[in-house]
C-alpha cells in the first residue's frame, strides 16, 4: 500500500513539471513583414523571398534562418528589377522576441529606370515586309518612359508571333539585349530579328472520308503558292470544327518535309461526327411558362454535305413545328443556303395567332458580320377586335449582325449590333405594302474587377398605308424578360376599345443595368428599363425597375430578376427568369 501512495504522489508532482516542459518546448515561429511595397511588386517579392516561405511557420535552425535573412537583399533586387526599380533604400532586421523570430524589411522605392534608346532591326528577307514596321510602332517600348521587363518580353513575343503568322518559320533573334546602366540610371534595348525565308503553301493533302473532296476543299481559304499564315491555318481549323461534320480535325503544316524552294505541304486529317444528333430539353421562362423541346439533326444527308433537321417546341403560350434543309455554300463554314417550313401557334392573354411560313435564305459571314438574306411566304390567321383575320405576305428581308467579345458564355467586355430590314408589296402577292426596320444594340463593360455596366437599346418603325391589315406577327410589342421588365410579356402596346393589345407601328426600348460580383460566378444586379410601342409619338414611356441575381453556369448566365413597373399595367412585383448569353 505504501508503494502505491508513493507512486501517486510522484505522478502528481511530475504532471506540472511535464506541462511546464511541454510549454517551454513550444517551437519557435517566424513572422515576416515587408513595408513600402504594394501591388505586383509586393506579390513578386513574397514569391521570391526565400524566408517568406517560413512566414507564420515553425522556424528552421538559427543558422539557416540567418542565412535566408542575408539572402533577402539579393532576392529583393530580383523581385523589383522587373518593374524598373534599380534604386531604392533597403533596411532589414532579424530579432528574436518571446521565443519567436521577427524578420522585417523596409523598402523606400526610387523612380523606375527610364528607357533611353530602343533599337529594333528586322534582318533577312522580312526586312522589306512593311507589316513589321507597323507592329514596331505599336510595341510598348517607348523612349523616356519607365522600363518594365514584362513590356520587353511582350515586345519580343509579339515580334516572334508576327513572324510566324507571316510565314517566317525560321525567325529568331540574333540579338536581344536589355542593357542596364546603373551609373547613368538609363536602360537601352537592342533587338535584331533575323526572319529567315518566308514559306509558301505546298500541296494540300486531305484524308478521304464521308464528304467529297471538292466539298472539303471549299473550306480552304488559301491555295498552293500563297504565303503561309498562322491565321489562315487557325481559321481553317475553327471552320472545320464549327461545321459539325467532324468530331476531330487536325490541320498540320509538314515543316519537316518542306522543300528547298521553301514551300511546305499541309496535311488535313479528320474523323467524322455521328451522323444523326438528337436533342431534348425541358425548360421554364416567365414569358413562356414551362416548355418542351425536341430536335433531330441529320448532320450530313449525303457526300455533298447537305443537312436536314426538324424541331418541335411546346409551351403554354407558344407551340411550333419546323423543318429545314441546308446546302453548304462556296465556303461551307461561312456560307449556306436554307429551305425551311414552320408552323407556329401563339395564344396569350394579348395575342392569338396561327401562321405557316415557307422560306429560303442565304446565310453568309462577311469579315465579322453575319448576313442573312431571306424570302418568306407567310400565311397567318389572328384574332383582333373580335374578328378573325387572314393575311398573306411575301416578305423579303435582310439582317446584319455583329458580335464582338472574347467569350460569348461569360462576357466581361463586348457588344452586339444588329439591323433588320423587311417589307412587302401588293405587286408581289401581298395583302398590303409595308416596310419595316429594327435596330438593336447591347454593350457590356467591365468597370472594375467586380462591377459590370450593361446597356441596350432597341428602335424600330413600320411604314405602311394600311396598318390595320398588317398581321400580328409583324407588329411591335414590348414587356417581358428581354424587354421592359416589370411588365407582362407583350403587354406594352396600344389597346383597342375592347382592351385588347393591338401591336404598334413603332418601338423604342432602352435599359441600363449594373451588376456586382459578390463571389465567383455569382452577381447581384440592379436595373432600370424604359420604353414603349406606339403609333403616336406623344405616348409616354413605361418604366420598370428592379434587382436580380446572376449565376454564371457552365452553359451561360442564369438571370433571376424581380421588377416592378411604375405605371399601369406593371404595377406589381414580377418575376423574370432567363437563361442564355449576355450577347
Amino acid at each position: 500500500m505504501r508503494v502505491v501512495w508513493i507512486a501517486l504522489v510522484s505522478i502528481i508532482l511530475l504532471v506540472p513539471s511535464t506541462a511546464m516542459a511541454a510549454e517551454k518546448s513550444e517551437p519557435a515561429r517566424v513572422y515576416v513583414t515587408i513595408e513600402g511595397l504594394n501591388g505586383r511588386a509586393l506579390t513578386n517579392a513574397t514569391h521570391l523571398l526565400s524566408i517568406f516561405e517560413h512566414h507564420s511557420k515553425v522556424a528552421p535552425g538559427e543558422g539557416r534562418l540567418r542565412y535566408l535573412h542575408n539572402q533577402a537583399r539579393r532576392e529583393f533586387r530580383r523581385a523589383l528589377s522587373p518593374y524598373g526599380y534599380y534604386r531604392y533604400d533597403y533596411t532589414a532586421s532579424l530579432e528574436q522576441r518571446n521565443g519567436n523570430w521577427y524578420a522585417n524589411y523596409k523598402i523606400i522605392l526610387g523612380e523606375p529606370i527610364p528607357i533611353r534608346n530602343v533599337t529594333i532591326t528586322i534582318a533577312g528577307p522580312g526586312h522589306e515586309d512593311a507589316t513589321f514596321y507597323t507592329l514596331i510602332d505599336q510595341l510598348p517600348l517607348v523612349t523616356n518612359t519607365p522600363l518594365r521587363h514584362a513590356d520587353y518580353e511582350t515586345a519580343k513575343s509579339r515580334l516572334r508571333r508576327h513572324a510566324s503568322e507571316r510565314g517566317y518559320y525560321q525567325a529568331e533573334f540574333s540579338t536581344h539585349e536589355l542593357r542596364i546602366d546603373v551609373a547613368s540610371y538609363t536602360a537601352d534595348i537592342v533587338l535584331v530579328l533575323d526572319t529567315g525565308p518566308r514559306y509558301r503553301y505546298g500541296k494540300i493533302f486531305i484524308s478521304p472520308g464521308h464528304l467529297d473532296d471538292d466539298v472539303m476543299r471549299r473550306f480552304i481559304g488559301f491555295k498552293e503558292g500563297d504565303y503561309v499564315s498562322a491565321n489562315d491555318l487557325l481559321e481553317l481549323q475553327l471552320g472545320f470544327s464549327d461545321s459539325n461534320y467532324f468530331s476531330r480535325v487536325e490541320v498540320q503544316p509538314l515543316w519537316a518535309t518542306a522543300s528547298d524552294d521553301f514551300s511546305v505541304p499541309v496535311n488535313i486529317e479528320y474523323e467524322q461526327n455521328k451522323r444523326t444528333h438528337y436533342q431534348a430539353g425541358i425548360g421554364y421562362g416567365t414569358d413562356t411558362g414551362p416548355r418542351l423541346k425536341f430536335e433531330q439533326s441529320r448532320r450530313w444527308v449525303n457526300a455533298r454535305g447537305h443537312r436536314f433537321s426538324t424541331q418541335v417546341q411546346a409551351s403554354e403560350i407558344l407551340t411550333s413545328v419546323g423543318a429545314s434543309y441546308t446546302f453548304p455554300g462556296v465556303r461551307p463554314q461561312a456560307d449556306q443556303y436554307v429551305l425551311r417550313a414552320l408552323w407556329t401557334d401563339e395564344n396569350t392573354s394579348t395575342v392569338q395567332s396561327e401562321r405557316f411560313t415557307y422560306g429560303a435564305s442565304w446565310q453568309s459571314q462577311r469579315e465579322r458580320v453575319q448576313q442573312i438574306i431571306s424570302v418568306d411566304w407567310q400565311d397567318e390567321r389572328d384574332r383582333l377586335d373580335g374578328n378573325v383575320r387572314k393575311t398573306q405576305y411575301l416578305i423579303p428581308s435582310a439582317q446584319w449582325t455583329r458580335v464582338h467579345t472574347a467569350n460569348r458564355l461569360n462576357v466581361s467586355n463586348g457588344w452586339r449590333l444588329s439591323l433588320t430590314v423587311r417589307g412587302a408589296t401588293k405587286e408581289l402577292f401581298s395583302d398590303s405594302d409595308f416596310l419595316q426596320t429594327l435596330a438593336y444594340a447591347k454593350y457590356v463593360s467591365q468597370i472594375t474587377e467586380r462591377v459590370r455596366f450593361i446597356t441596350r437599346a432597341e428602335v424600330g418603325t413600320s411604314m405602311t398605308s394600311n396598318f390595320d391589315q398588317v398581321p400580328t406577327s409583324l407588329r411591335f410589342y414590348a414587356g417581358g424578360d428581354r424587354s421592359i421588365r416589370g411588365y407582362a410579356y407583350r403587354s406594352v402596346s396600344p389597346r383597342n376599345d375592347r382592351g385588347e393589345v393591338e401591336g404598334a407601328r413603332n418601338i423604342v426600348v432602352g435599359s441600363v443595368e449594373t451588376d456586382y460580383e459578390i463571389k465567383p460566378n455569382w452577381r447581384l444586379a440592379a436595373f432600370i428599363d424604359s420604353g414603349n410601342t406606339f403609333n403616336d409619338v406623344s405616348d409616354s414611356f413605361k418604366i420598370g425597375v428592379g434587382v436580380g441575381f446572376r449565376w454564371q453556369s457552365p452553359i451561360g448566365p442564369v438571370r433571376v430578376d424581380f421588377a416592378s413597373g411604375l405605371s399601369d399595367p406593371g404595377d406589381s412585383l414580377r418575376l423574370h427568369l432567363t437563361i442564355g448569353p449576355d450577347l
